[in-house]
């Protein structure tokens, strides 16, 4: 797999991190009034028909931006359900391809190693929103199965805009903005990500220089692996810890 970074970025710029944080916010009001708890999981509204809706288009378009930040050879279904290498500077715009190509960078579907935590009312809640992937479907997560039965056939399928699946949602667009490269380094730079070491007992944090910083991210993006150090990352909803 070739990389090759396009001029233009969302995720390099901040647009889908500021986007993110707005969905989450919103969320977060709505849990003001009914906390995620048990009982309330599957609860569903218009409102949260709303946020189900923001979110699965924040995914779907963040995985394309992902694919088509760098000119990809990667892998590409056919209709046979085979697949071939892509054509040079050919774009992805299938987000189970997507999918496909980050995951072998990023493995999604284990948290690229690291832990996600809802920080809840009711006690902290760990999320693997990715960890049900199939290689050939994504309509083995149930949150994106919701959001796709909601958006087409809403009125069959509106109780599937529950508080439970906005949730993991939120979890999966957070998740693409903590280990994707060019969101790593704005994070970083707006004090959101903070780099570190595993000692006994957690985690300690490790200072960088931009240039060092640098050099770490220019190491994983060469090599297409995780940043070789450890990060935390939080928001007022969400804790990721790799170390």
């Amino acid at each position: 797999m070739v990389l090759k970074l396009t001029n233009e970025n969302t995720f390099e710029s901040g647009f889908f991190w500021n986007n993110y944080k707005s969905i989450e916010s919103e969320f977060l009001r709505f849990l003001e009034y009914v906390p995620y708890h048990k009982s309330n999981i599957h609860m569903y509204s218009p409102k949260l028909t709303g946020y189900l809706l923001q979110v699965g288009g924040y995914v779907d378009s963040a995985f394309k931006e992902m694919a088509n930040y760098f000119h990809l050879t990667a892998l590409v279904k056919k209709k046979d359900g085979t697949y071939r290498r892509a054509r040079k500077n050919e774009l992805i715009d299938s987000i189970v391809d997507s999918f496909a190509v980050w995951e072998t960078i990023y493995r999604l579907s284990s948290n690229n190693g690291g832990r996600l935590i809802a920080k809840l009312d009711f006690g902290d809640k760990e999320l693997t929103p990715f960890g049900s992937f199939s290689s050939s479907s994504f309509e083995g997560l149930e949150w994106w199965k919701a959001y796709n039965k909601v958006k087409h056939e809403y009125s069959l399928h509106y109780k599937k805009a529950n508080i439970g699946n906005v949730l993991d949602g939120l979890a999966g667009a957070f998740l693409l903005n903590v280990v994707h490269y060019p969101s790593i380094k704005i994070l970083w730079q707006l004090g959101h990500l903070t780099t570190g070491i595993k000692v006994t007992g957690g985690f300690s944090e490790l200072f960088l220089n931009e240039n060092q910083f640098d050099a770490y991210l220019e190491n994983a993006s060469t090599e297409l692996e995780s940043l070789n150090i450890g990060i935390r990352v939080e928001t007022p909803l969400l804790l990721y810890v790799r170390q």
